[in-house]
């Protein structure tokens, strides 16, 4: 929110799904719309446009923290590649839990198996656009 700068890039490389918390995952579709339809102006104008007090407030917070952040490109790398990697660990997990089910056919385990392993090549990778 307080670095415009960084929105391109983010807009790119995170998907708002790997986010938990669902307060923050609806303000980042939010400020990734805004960037997509160019309708961001200001913070001031964004908060008006959001449609929970929650929401609001939750911004307000995160923005008024008096908290310097020594260079906020790369940690926005940094946690965006481990919100990346912990929702591929979700889909791993749940995939080997699935696997594990005794009702499970070979061939499903098969696919399964394939498809952790997909996952666990993505985790290694680096981060690419969407």
């Amino acid at each position: 929110m307080l670095h415009d700068e960084l929105i391109a890039w983010t807009a790119l490389h995170l998907d708002a799904n790997w986010i938990l918390h669902p307060h923050v995952r609806q303000i980042v579709d939010l400020r990734f719309a805004a960037h997509e339809h160019e309708t961001w102006h200001n913070l001031a104008e964004f908060l008006d446009s959001c449609e929970s007090a929650e929401q609001r407030n939750f911004i307000t917070e995160a923005v008024t923290e008096d908290r310097k952040i020594p260079n906020p490109g790369q940690q926005l790398a940094d946690v965006t590649l481990k919100l990346r990697n912990q929702f591929l660990d979700r889909q791993i997990a749940a995939l080997t839990q699935k696997s594990s089910q005794p009702e499970i056919s070979d061939a499903e385990k098969i696919t399964f198996l394939r498809e952790q392993q997909s996952l666990r090549e993505q985790k290694r990778a680096p981060l690419t656009g969407k």
